[in-house]
C-alpha cells in the first residue's frame, strides 16, 4: 500500500541521516592519531609501499630507529615507519580545508568535527598541494616521520629507502637485465616543515649541511669582515709603533754628538 506522502516524509525525518553518523571508535582514534602524525613532525616523507612481508617491515623499522633523527639533540625522538589506514587520509586533507559557516556541513567536515579546534588549525597549516591527489589517497600509503629536520638525516633516510625499494622480494627471483628496475617502495613526496615537496625537491633538501654547520659558517661570514678590519688596524698600529721607535733613536743618535762635547769640556 502506497504511504502518503507527509507519512513518507516523517519516516524519513526520523531516519538516522548517513552523513552525521559518527565514525567507529576504532577508526575516530586512528584519525585523530593520524592528524597528530601529519601535524607534530617536521619531516613526513610518503611513500606507496608494494608486497612487503612483516620481516620486512621490521628491518626497514628497525633500521630507521637506529638513524638519529637530529644528532646534536640526543632528546629528539627517533624516526618512525608507520602504514597509515586506507580512507583516512583523504578525509584528512580535506578537514584542512577552510569551512565555510553558512554551507551545508559535507561528509568530511563532520569527520573533522572529532578533531579539536587546535588540531584543526594545526592541519591548516600545512601544505596538502601535492597530497591533495589520487596518487596519495588511492591505494596503501606510508610515512616515514622525524620531529626535527636534519638534512644528512633526510638523505640517509632517501637512500635506505631506495635501498628497500630494489630490494627483490624473498620469494621472488632478482630482476633479469631487460626487466624494468624494482620499485617496491615508491617515494612520493614530503612534507618538509609544513611545506610540500617533490621527491626532487626532498633530495634538495638532503643535500643541505646541518644546522649548526650552518651557523658555524653564518658565524664565520659575519665574523670575518670584523677580523680583516681588526688585523688591518693591528698591522697600522705596529707600522706606527716601529716609526715612532726609530724617531725616537734618530733623537737619540742626534743628540748624543752634543752630550759628548759637553762632557769633554
Amino acid at each position: 500500500m502506497v504511504q502518503p506522502g507527509h507519512v513518507r516524509w516523517a519516516q524519513a525525518a526520523t531516519r538516522p541521516s548517513r552523513r552525521t553518523r559518527a565514525l567507529p571508535a576504532h577508526k575516530e582514534l586512528a584519525y585523530r592519531q593520524h592528524a597528530h602524525l601529519l601535524t607534530s613532525n617536521d619531516v613526513v616523507l610518503f611513500l606507496r609501499p608494494g608486497e612487503f612481508d612483516a620481516h620486512e617491515w621490521s628491518t626497514l623499522r628497525a633500521q630507521l630507529s637506529a638513524l638519529s633523527a637530529n644528532p646534536a639533540d640526543a632528546s629528539v625522538p627517533p624516526l618512525k615507519l608507520t602504514v597509515l589506514r586506507p580512507g583516512l587520509l583523504s578525509p584528512l586533507v580535506r578537514a584542512a580545508q577552510p569551512r565555510d559557516p553558512k554551507a551545508k556541513k559535507p561528509k568530511h567536515q563532520q569527520q573533522s568535527a572529532q578533531l579539536s579546534d587546535a588540531a584543526r588549525q594545526a592541519l591548516a597549516t600545512l601544505d596538502f598541494s601535492l597530497v591533495n591527489d589520487g596518487s596519495h589517497t588511492c591505494g596503501p600509503i606510508a610515512v616515514v616521520t622525524s620531529p626535527s629536520l636534519h638534512p644528512p638525516t633526510l638523505s640517509k633516510v632517501l637512500a635506505l629507502v631506495n635501498k628497500f625499494s630494489k630490494t627483490p622480494s624473498p620469494n621472488q627471483p632478482p630482476p633479469g637485465p631487460k626487466d624494468p628496475p624494482l620499485e617496491r617502495l615508491a617515494i612520493l613526496s614530503s612534507l618538509v616543515e609544513r611545506q610540500a615537496a617533490t621527491l626532487e625537491r626532498t633530495k634538495e633538501v638532503g643535500k643541505l649541511p646541518s644546522l649548526d654547520t650552518l651557523r658555524a659558517q653564518l658565524i664565520g661570514l659575519l665574523s670575518a669582515p670584523g677580523s680583516r678590519i681588526t688585523g688591518v688596524v693591528g698591522a697600522r698600529a705596529q707600522e706606527i709603533g716601529r716609526a715612532l721607535e726609530g724617531f725616537k733613536l734618530g733623537l737619540e743618535e742626534q743628540g748624543k754628538p752634543k752630550a759628548d762635547a759637553e762632557a769633554s769640556a
